[in-house]
């Protein structure tokens, strides 16, 4: 099976190879139409100047041409791949060099074709001739024929030039092709090392390694992404791990004292050290009941923590849920002689669960009583705008040390560790409340300071426009 990696050499090679083969092909391509254009350009040239040399030749004075300055001009003429052929209309000059110099312009012909066929393997060409009025002032004097190897032909320069810039290109394209192996190496590393990595990492969190996390980074947005959604997951497998031996750890903390003192109380009635008094069998019942109570609520904690049960969302009618609390608080609010105060008013609605709202609201009062001082205040503010809906419980009570805040939303966490569980509650109504509050993309936080009194703030959603 292939890795990406090794795909990603193979694309980008054949896609840059492909692109060095048009480009050469083209610049080819290109080199050749101009070197075509530029021999019959050059052989053009010469024509002419052959053409506009003849007439130079005539001596007035000797009523005829010189002869030994033809012969230099034909001569010439060759070495350029031309034949001359001479003619005046009176016939008193006939002079053709192929007759004077066959075998040089036969070796030239054959030089000529044996040039483009090294070039051009499938050139066809032959000799071609072409005729030229020449004149004296006037008059027409003659006729010039100029035969060379046609259409056209590139001399020895030429075709050494063109070999040399073919060795350049060449050369260029494989040190292009050598850079082009190495980016596609270079890219594709940059590119698979930080899945590679990934991979990695996602082992380690397969074999129990929670909170491994991938430290490289990608200039790639999809690859980045992974990276970033594996860390988060990983963070997650971590968080939750932590979260269920401390689950364990808490719970077996929380059941060992009333397990103890079962036990301690059952045997001692079972070995005839005590009396199974109706004092002691309701101690022992008392236990029963708070193994319960932290049974059950801890089973509300996980649902609510790990969304296992659906929340059932409606408008509910703030100020009618807080009379409701205020008689349910009568009896408790009596006896310490307090006030619950609240500042809202009719149609103030809050978007959530009725039952679960409930249960925070009766968290966080019985917790602003309990730690009340007596004829103390309670206050529930609220307040809404377009995006949230904000609740405050405000006691004037002893209030929490700075130092204990961070955790005071903790389960089983306790302000006063000397409190005991009939004073100070199991102190794990505030993990209960702060799991419901998130459960409904809410946030609460708490401000307090010693022997003032503390405010806990809720924040909800408002209820969504579709």
């Amino acid at each position: 099976m292939k890795t990406i990696r090794m795909r990603l050499i193979l694309v980008y090679s054949t896609i840059m190879i492909a692109t060095l083969i048009v480009v050469a092909l083209f610049l080819n391509s290109s080199i050749d139409r101009l070197f075509e254009q530029y021999a019959k350009e050059r052989q053009k040239s010469q024509i002419e100047y052959i053409l506009n040399q003849i007439p130079e030749l005539y001596q007035k004075d000797l009523g005829g041409f010189d002869m030994q300055g033809i012969e230099v001009t034909a001569n010439a003429a060759l070495q350029n791949g031309l034949i001359v052929h001479i003619q005046t209309m009176n016939q008193e000059i006939d002079w053709d060099i192929n007759t004077h110099r066959n075998r040089e312009c036969q070796l030239m012909l054959q030089h000529s074709e044996n040039n483009m066929h090294s070039r051009y393997p499938n050139f066809v060409g032959g000799y071609t001739e072409e005729k030229y009025d020449f004149a004296y002032g006037d008059n027409k004097t003659g006729y010039v024929t100029i035969g060379y190897y046609g259409p056209y032909s590139l001399d020895d320069n030429e075709l050494m030039l063109i070999n040399q810039i073919n060795r350049i290109l060449l050369f260029l394209g494989v040190v292009f092709l050598v850079l082009v192996v190495l980016l596609t190496i270079l890219i594709s590393r940059s590119i698979t090392y930080p899945i590679t990595s990934a991979i990695t990492v996602a082992g380690e969190i397969a074999d129990g390694e929670y909170g491994a996390q991938i430290n490289k980074k990608s200039r790639n947005e999809e690859t980045q992404n992974l990276i970033d959604a594996i860390n988060h997951m990983s963070t997650k497998l971590q968080a939750e791990e932590k979260q269920k031996r401390q689950i364990t750890a808490d719970v077996a903390h929380e059941l060992r004292t009333p397990l103890s003192n079962l036990q301690g109380n059952l045997e001692a009635m079972l070995d005839g050290i005590w009396e199974p008094t109706q004092e002691r069998l309701l101690s022992c019942h008392e236990e029963i009941i708070r193994l319960t109570s932290i049974v059950r609520q801890m089973q509300v904690l996980y649902s609510l923590e790990n969304q296992k049960d659906q929340l059932d969302y409606k408008s509910i009618e703030f100020s009618d849920l807080c009379k409701s609390l205020s008689v349910d608080f009568a009896m408790k609010l009596k006896e310490k002689q307090m006030k619950l105060t609240t500042y809202m008013k009719k149609g103030d609605t809050i978007w959530g669960d009725e039952y679960k709202i409930r249960q925070c609201m009766i968290n966080l009062i019985s917790n602003a009583i309990q730690y009340s001082k007596v004829g103390g205040e309670i206050e529930i503010h609220f307040a809404d705008d377009e995006k949230f809906t904000t609740v405050l419980v405000k006691d004037y009570g002893i209030g929490i040390p700075e130092e204990e805040l961070p955790n005071l939303f903790e389960r089983f966490y306790r302000v006063d560790k000397s409190r005991s569980t009939k004073t100070g509650g199991m102190g794990i109504g505030l993990s209960i409340t702060k799991a419901i509050v998130e459960r409904h993309g809410g946030i609460i936080t708490v401000q307090s300071t010693l022997g003032i009194g503390t405010t806990f703030i809720m924040t909800f959603p408002q209820k969504p426009k579709n």
